[in-house]
């Protein structure tokens, strides 16, 4: 059995960048994933976009992956749009022309200039294709077992591997689970008028559409918003068809839309772990907290979470001494639910507000975005967690 100062559970964005974060502090961080080096190395596109906002932006430069990305992989978020119904009120957020609200950056390349900057760090270990079964507390270690035989020991255990962490559940640690009933439906359009950088939310009636912004200017990410019972139907729209539903829910604001590529469906399922810590382990980004991206903070708090952790470590004398080790994970547990919650919660409340269609809903949600739209200080502070 290999030993390790960090056992870390999951190659994602947050795994390896938590991984890159420690391996410049001094720590020797063990990466295990069930994905080959192939996948990890060349991640296929998903289809997601991510909006990344200036506390993302820095973390990844600091990281030396932000300059792997290449030009035409990174669209400014220069300001987004919010529709409700068919209102021609529109809530808008930007920084009135002092710099983008943020960053669009599809999630395979994320994944691929992470990976890159892991395999080019000093004291990381990527164990690929590898599936954890078991974990026990041995003395001060956690020892991990893998399906095919072998293991990894190390004074903490990072569980980084989905909102769905298997564990995150052999640690004993539940979560509170939202199942929206909704799937998100996500595929390339182009559109005569071009998009200015401008995310473009569309509540509708019974769906929900974004567009959001890519590097070319005539080109978006259409994120469509369904009942489950509705995914079937929608992914086997033809192209002109998806390009109809895209325009109608648009009302044709960019013009003509053409719709082309593959499509890819995900079901909308929030996740918050009952507790971020353990005896000698920790939760980072889904694991931890699995956002709606409605309001594309997923990635984010998982970034921002693995910078908290680093934080409170300091290093790897504090692995090894089990009272520091519980305090820094008591501190990391404090900050991260402090961060994250009440960004959970109220994404939760928006979604839940923004999909009833019942009439006193309806109701509500014109007045919301009336407020909004009246008190700067809301769209101010909205502004301000973006670019902070």
């Amino acid at each position: 059995m290999m030993e390790s100062d960090v056992a870390i559970v999951g190659a994602g964005p947050a795994g390896l960048s938590l991984a890159v974060m420690l391996a410049r502090k001094g720590c020797r961080a063990a990466v295990i994933e069930r994905q080959n080096k192939t996948a990890l190395s060349a991640p296929a596109d998903d289809g997601r976009e991510i909006a990344l906002t200036h506390k993302s932006y820095r973390l990844l430069q600091a990281l030396g992956a932000w300059q792997r990305l290449c030009p035409e992989e990174i669209s400014p978020l220069n300001a987004a749009q919010v529709i409700d119904g068919n209102s021609p009120a529109t809530l808008h957020f930007s920084q009135d022309g002092t710099g983008p609200l943020g960053y669009i950056v599809s999630n395979s390349a994320i994944r691929r200039v992470l990976y890159e900057t892991a395999v080019a760090t000093d004291n990381i270990e990527l164990i690929c294709s590898s599936t954890v079964t078991a974990m026990k507390l041995s003395g001060g270690f956690r020892q991990l077992q893998f399906e095919k035989g072998g293991g990894v020991r190390a004074p903490l255990v990072v569980a980084a591997d989905s909102r769905f962490s298997e564990v995150r559940r052999m640690a004993g640690i539940g979560a509170d689970m939202c199942d929206f009933g909704r799937v998100a439906i996500v595929g390339p359009v182009r559109t005569a008028l071009g998009h200015q950088g401008i995310a473009r939310e569309y509540f509708r009636y019974g769906s929900t559409l974004a567009l959001l912004p890519l590097s070319e200017e005539g080109r978006s990410s259409a994120v469509v918003t369904v009942p489950a019972s509705l995914s079937a139907q929608v992914m086997a729209m033809s192209d002109v068809d998806f390009a109809a539903h895209v325009s109608r829910e648009s009302a044709s604001q960019l013009g003509v839309v053409e719709a082309f590529g593959e499509r890819c469906c995900y079901p909308l399922v929030a996740v918050y772990a009952h507790r971020f810590s353990a005896e000698r382990f920790a939760l980072v980004g889904d694991a931890a907290v699995g956002m709606h991206p409605v309001t594309a903070h997923g990635f984010n708090l998982g970034l921002a979470g693995a910078d908290a952790l680093v934080r409170q470590l300091d290093g790897v004398n504090r692995l090894y001494n089990s009272a520091q080790l519980a305090r820094a994970l008591v501190r990391y547990q404090a900050l991260h639910r402090l961060g994250s919650r009440p960004i959970y919660s109220g994404t939760n409340r928006v979604v839940d507000l923004f999909t009833d269609d019942r009439l006193p809903a309806k109701f509500l949600r014109k007045m919301v975005l009336r407020i909004s739209d009246r008190f700067p200080p809301i769209r101010k502070a909205i502004v301000h967690q973006l670019t902070r």
